[in-house]
């Protein structure tokens, strides 16, 4: 009879088991069909992924000790969280080097200047130099050219407004400053007007296109939850404005594809669009025909955000947990290579990318 009782399949611990894979598949449905549609996929779009991983560890152990043949079925959910889920690239046909295809290295790093001391200034000359791009399209850099760092882009081709640079060590067309507002601006941040720049680059005998973009934070959406944690009543209160900060980027990139979408030339939008992959952002840009370079050439994870909020809390950790940052192209341009940058010079880490120009017949 003990041995009927122990082959007998716990019924509670299947139960678990299905709801927890039920759940991962209803997550990665939303993802595909845009995270932010709804205040839970936008508020999961910025926490940890890895924390869907926890369930299905503990479930594995209590699998393997109770009903041993069934584990595979918690560690199939966990490798779906570190694959998918976390957004794991490894791209299986990447474009090779060829005469007809000619080379570019992109830079893009919100650099969050706020500290205006000379090794603020070598730290940020030490990562571009050590990254050696040919294009750096920097946000958040009010008052950088001012500085040792100006000196080193001194022999470079420059174009700025207000927060943003744009370096080249190829020459650079007529600079646009373009207005991406959003209803309401001005209420969290007063005097902040959002604005892009374009500018144009040439790349053999073909122009190139260039959007250096730093849409809306997502900070104060994110903020509101914390006031849940200390009174639940909050709840609805900070669905709503978690809501309205989605609406404001959608607002934004729907303003820079009008812009985009009347280009005749190929186009690179670079920069930090606080948003990550699975948002409606990137998928509003994708609808243009537009691609990730690190989804097309990166490998691994290529996390950009995070690890400065790590190490306020455990210092040696330096993990990143969200893409938020991206360089996305037309279809003229193909990723060789995509990569991120060590993160020690800003709370964000550059992103940086061979890209190929492939030549028409």
């Amino acid at each position: 009879m003990a041995t009927k009782l122990h082959r007998k399949k716990p019924a509670w611990l299947f139960t678990f088991i299905f709801a927890y894979l039920a759940i991962l598949a209803a997550l990665t449905i939303l993802n595909r069909l845009g995270a932010d549609r709804l205040w839970f996929g936008a508020l999961n779009l910025y926490l940890p992924q890895v924390v869907w991983a926890l369930p299905g560890i503990l479930l594995a152990a209590l699998t393997f000790k109770v009903a041993r043949r069934w584990t595979w079925l918690p560690l199939l959910g966990i490798a779906w969280v570190l694959g998918p889920l976390m957004g794991f690239c490894w791209p299986l046909n990447t474009p090779s080097a060829s005469s007809g295809n000619v080379p570019l290295r992109i830079m893009t790093w919100n650099v969050k200047y706020e500290r205006h001391d000379n090794l603020s200034h070598l730290a940020l000359r030490y990562e571009i130099e050590r990254c050696n791009p040919t294009v750096v399209l920097l946000q958040e850099a009010q008052g950088l050219l001012n500085g040792p760092l100006g000196d080193y882009f001194s022999t470079w081709n420059v174009r700025s407004s207000g927060q943003y640079i744009i370096a080249s060590r190829m020459p650079l067309g007529e600079l646009r400053v373009i207005p991406i507002p959003f209803p309401g601006e001005g209420s969290t941040c007063p005097g902040i007007k959002h604005t892009c720049l374009r500018t144009q680059l040439r790349i053999g005998g073909t122009v190139v296109v260039l959007y250096n973009v730093h849409f809306e934070t997502p900070r104060w959406g994110l903020n509101a939850f914390r006031a849940v944690t200390r009174n639940p009543l909050n709840l609805p209160k900070a669905m709503q404005q978690l809501e309205h900060n989605v609406a404001a980027r959608l607002a934004q990139v729907q303003t820079l594809r009008e812009n985009v979408r009347q280009e005749q030339r190929p186009v690179i939008v670079a920069g930090d669009l606080n948003s990550p992959d699975s948002s409606l952002v990137c998928k509003t840009l994708r609808a243009l025909d537009f691609h990730d370079a690190f989804a097309e050439g990166g490998k691994g994870y290529g996390y950009t955000y995070g690890h400065d909020l790590l190490k306020h809390r455990v210092p040696t950790l330096n993990l990143s947990w969200m893409r938020i940052d991206h360089i996305m192209m037309s279809s003229r341009l193909q990723s060789r290579d995509c990569w991120t940058g060590t993160g020690k010079a800003s709370d964000h880490r550059p992103v940086i990318a061979d890209l190929v120009l492939v030549q028409t017949q």
